[in-house]
């Protein structure tokens, strides 16, 4: 708004601050009135309170130069706000160049009017993910966003970890591949309503349910194993064709994206249709040897140095050569881990940390189901201590079994380790929900009484006062998932995210990708969810982002600690003495160097900030 525009509104704010607002005879006063200045200074100093409060009041001090001793239980600090205001002088400098393209793009490349009847083709910024994904990538916001080190992804399942596209190429160069299909799909209902699993045989011509006949044949019996690659290869418009309609099963579509008048049931419905298909992509041991070797390096790429990864502990996995799953229930963890060190033997991969796994229960179980998972989730935890990292229940939390109607089992849980002596904290999903004061809702009560480490979502807890004063107090983090929320309709797009309010009232925020492979994303990374991040909010800024990375490594759980251990190492940050304290230093110094390299990549920009400054 114009300052001209604001005139209009000057006698009101002589009234309401007790200016002396000069009257004049239709002319409005200039810029540096005493009243106009007064109003300013004033604004300015109210911007800078609410400012204060931003991204997390930590519930502990240390001094300037703390040490583990220093640290004093009960006072208050400006956790995160101390990110953005000490920021070094080449990190502003970034900043500001950043700033600038940003808001050069939104004016030239993103705010394209379309006439009338050719609104499909009109074009802003913060439109509805699925429209701006083609575009983002031709952006100078998107080449510096995709090189920004990330830090840790901290939500994330493994079902839909790296792009189908890869996998499906992987499987295609895998030998002895079938498909099998629930009907033929040689119509359009057919093939919408048919469901595809993938397995491997490794003797063609000794398994009579092999035969080399096309899905798309009307004459397909359904449950025919069809050698993959004949399927690809008999498919109208050939392979490519094939994996255009294989993406079908696995992902949410962009049309289905579109369609948030349909609600989020709907949505859920094809969402959770997608994860048996995807799941079987990946139960043969050399493809899920590639898949993540192939993951590691999109990680390491996009600037993701650890990952916790959610999992269904008891996968299990076809060995090399054979066709039946191997029964034993660390092989597949076998198989991670071997690929894991191999992967960090190299060069590149001394640019991931690590990975450590939060078993995911289905949240619709009932009692006996649950209470033997988490009995086998105990004895993995007992086998590969270092590997498991925490507890957590997946799947829709609208219909599924919320945490009050799990406390039984979630109480059993907590006892029984305690008794064994062994750390295995929450991590819940909660608040992934659109309901206000509904059963949903309240599982973000639930979290916090068990202690939940961080939470999943937690999209509706801006409506929650006490509760965003309580998260706060007690360093519970939010894994957001901006792009995710979007998909499954929670949002119609970034810009009605609540991740401003829940930013704007201190609560710590980290950002990850969920299910990037199945929602739309095609990419392992997070630099679309990063970007769609700073591209829509004004007050987040390059340094916002940067808080962001930095909380998700002050929130991971690198190695069991006590609760108490866990906060003191959070409050502590960069002032610490253990892990956590040195991973924050090395991707502080990972910070340091990009933004000297935007700096100096981007030197054109600074120069004309300089000129117009």
């Amino acid at each position: 708004m114009k300052f001209t525009q604001v005139s209009q509104y000057l006698p009101v704010l002589a009234l309401v601050f007790g200016y002396a607002y000069p009257q004049t005879s239709g002319n409005a006063p200039s810029a540096d009135d005493p009243a106009v200045q007064e109003h300013l200074k004033r604004r300015t100093a109210l911007i800078s309170e609410e400012k204060l409060q931003r991204q997390g009041m930590s519930n502990n001090h240390y001094s300037d130069s703390p040490t583990q001793s220093s640290y004093i239980p009960g006072a208050k600090s400006k956790a995160d706000h101390d990110f953005r205001s000490t920021l070094s002088p080449v990190a502003q400098q970034a900043e500001a160049i950043v700033g600038a393209i940003r808001q050069y793009e939104i004016e030239n490349f993103w705010r394209k009017p379309a006439g009338i009847e050719l609104e499909d083709n009109e074009r802003f910024a913060g439109e509805m993910f699925a429209n701006a994904k083609p575009l983002i990538p031709s952006t100078k916001l998107w080449g510096i966003v995709s090189r920004m080190p990330k830090g840790s992804l901290l939500h994330v399942h493994s079902s839909a970890i790296l792009q189908f596209e890869t996998i499906f190429n992987i499987l295609l160069e895998t030998e002895g591949i079938v498909i099998t299909a629930s009907q033929d799909v040689s119509t359009v209902l057919s093939a919408e309503n048919a469901t595809l699993a993938f397995s491997h045989v490794s003797d063609f011509a000794a398994d009579p349910k092999v035969a080399n006949v096309s899905i798309e044949s009307p004459y397909y019996v359904p449950g025919t194993k069809v050698p993959v690659t004949y399927a690809a290869e008999s498919f109208s418009g050939g392979r490519s064709a094939f994996i255009d309609f294989l993406m079908t099963k696995v992902a949410v579509t962009r049309d289905e994206v579109l369609r948030h008048d349909l609600g989020v049931d709907e949505i859920w419905r094809k969402f959770q249709s997608c994860f048996d298909p995807a799941g079987s992509t990946m139960t043969y041991e050399p493809v899920i040897r590639k898949t993540y070797q192939s993951v590691f390096n999109a990680w390491v790429d996009d600037g993701i140095t650890w990952v916790e990864l959610r999992s269904g502990g008891s996968a299990k996995l076809v060995p090399e050569g054979e066709d039946t799953v191997n029964p034993d229930l660390d092989f597949w963890i076998h198989v991670l881990l071997d690929e894991l060190q191999k992967f960090q033997a190299t060069e590149k991969g001394k640019g991931l940390w690590g990975v450590r796994i939060i078993w995911a229960d289905f949240r619709g179980l009932e009692s006996s189901r649950l209470l033997s998972n988490m009995e086998k989730a105990i004895e993995r935890k007992q086998h590969f201590p270092d590997l498991f990292s925490g507890y957590d229940v997946v799947a829709q939390e609208d219909l599924g079994r919320t945490l009050l109607d799990l406390a039984p089992e979630l109480l059993w849980f907590q006892n029984r380790t305690q008794a064994l002596n062994i750390t295995y904290p929450f991590f819940f999903h909660a608040g992934e929900t659109l309901g206000d004061g509904n059963s949903t809702d309240d599982n973000l009560f639930d979290a916090l009484l068990f202690d939940s480490r961080r939470i999943g979502h937690g999209f509706s807890l801006y409506k929650h006062p006490l509760l965003l004063e309580q998260y706060v107090e007690k360093n519970i983090l939010v894994e957001v998932c901006p792009i995710s929320n979007e998909v499954l309709r929670l949002s119609t797009d970034i810009l009605h995210h609540p991740i401003p309010a829940m930013i704007a009232h201190g609560v710590p925020t980290a950002i990850s990708n969920d299910d990037p492979a199945i929602l739309g994303e095609d990419s392992a990374g997070l630099s679309f969810d990063f970007y769609q991040i700073i591209q829509g909010f004004d007050n987040i800024g390059l340094g916002g982002l940067g808080a962001l990375a930095q909380n998700s490594i002050r929130w991971s759980n690198f190695v069991d600690q006590s609760q108490e251990e866990w906060i003191r190492d959070i409050d502590l940050g960069l002032n610490g003495t253990g892990i956590k304290a040195q991973r924050l230093k090395q991707w502080q110094e990972k910070w340091e160097t990009y933004c000297q390299w935007i700096v100096e990549e981007y030197a054109d920009w600074n120069a004309t900030l300089i000129v117009n400054h």
